[in-house]
């Protein structure tokens, strides 16, 4: 069963010199699956950390179907 969960990827790209951070909510199995479908979601200098699992209530109101996994939503501000 999918479970929502927030995490943070971070993005190194060659000749930056500061990585961006982003906060999403992702659908996942688990916090290692949150994991790796955000930095996949995010490309390939990214690297993910799952903060928690969100409760139901912040599932629906990040309007997250649990049916999709892999669906992935980048968040404007970390509000976890």
């Amino acid at each position: 069963m999918n479970k929502g969960f927030g995490v943070t990827v971070t993005v190194t790209q060659p000749g930056d010199q500061e990585a961006k951070t982003a906060p999403l909510v992702v659908v996942a199995r688990d916090e290692r699956d949150a994991e790796l479908v955000a930095a996949q979601a995010a490309g390939p200098n990214a690297s993910a950390e799952t903060l928690r699992e969100l409760t139901q209530e912040e599932v629906m109101a990040y309007e997250l179907d649990l049916q999709a996994h892999g669906s992935a939503k980048v968040l404007p501000i970390l509000n976890l």
